[in-house]
């Protein structure tokens, strides 16, 4: 409960493998979108809005780099 089966795609037997929910780029999302709201909350603390703004910011970085990295193995699948 909880697992997803992983896929990249290739057919390398990567399939057989699970992986967490905690570790999808849906997930990864809410905690940018959860980080971005308590920096923007005025009821928080200074540190706590900056620690929370360097989370999001975090959170949308890897999001970038996990949607580039499935952008290359398709366009290298497709060759």
């Amino acid at each position: 409960m909880g697992h997803w089966r992983l896929d990249d795609g290739t057919g390398a037997g990567v399939a057989d493998e699970k992986r967490s929910y905690l570790d999808t780029p849906g997930y990864t999302a809410f905690l940018g979108v959860v980080a971005f709201w308590a920096a923007a909350s005025s009821g928080n603390a200074p540190y706590v809005r900056v620690l929370a703004g360097v989370s999001a910011a975090a959170a949308a970085l890897h999001l970038g780099f996990v949607f580039r990295r499935a952008r290359d193995r398709r366009s290298t699948a497709g060759r």
